[in-house]
């Protein structure tokens, strides 16, 4: 499946949603699209979501982005919280501890559509 990334601004909040399988070969894309919607994002909102509800798989090229990201977060002074129900995407977290790291959310916050 095709990994697509659409992203939506609201309520100094950045949504960044990803759907289909995030491995080895779609891991750039989704490290693009963030990336753009982190450019298109000004000024910059305070908080990054990142919504993997849609994700189907998730493998270490994946946690690779969502850490990278985090890391570029911290930076930036911006708080990154990831929506994640399915196993897909929580089992690889919990496997490698980065649930213990990561704020995860059952739902994409209410009021953060344009």
């Amino acid at each position: 499946m095709t990994l697509t990334v659409e992203w939506t601004r609201g309520n100094d909040l950045l949504v960044v949603a990803a759907s289909g399988e995030v491995d080895a070969s779609a891991s750039a894309r989704l490290q693009e699209g963030i990336a753009a919607a982190h450019a298109a994002d000004r000024p910059a909102s305070a908080t990054l979501v990142l919504d993997l509800t849609h994700v189907d798989f998730l493998d270490s090229a994946g946690l690779a982005v969502l850490v990278e990201t985090a890391s570029d977060c911290h930076k930036a002074g911006q708080e990154l919280r990831l929506v994640a129900t399915t196993r897909a995407v929580l089992n690889p977290l919990k496997l490698t501890g980065l649930d213990q790291i990561f704020t995860i959310l059952d739902a994409v916050p209410a009021g953060s559509q344009g």
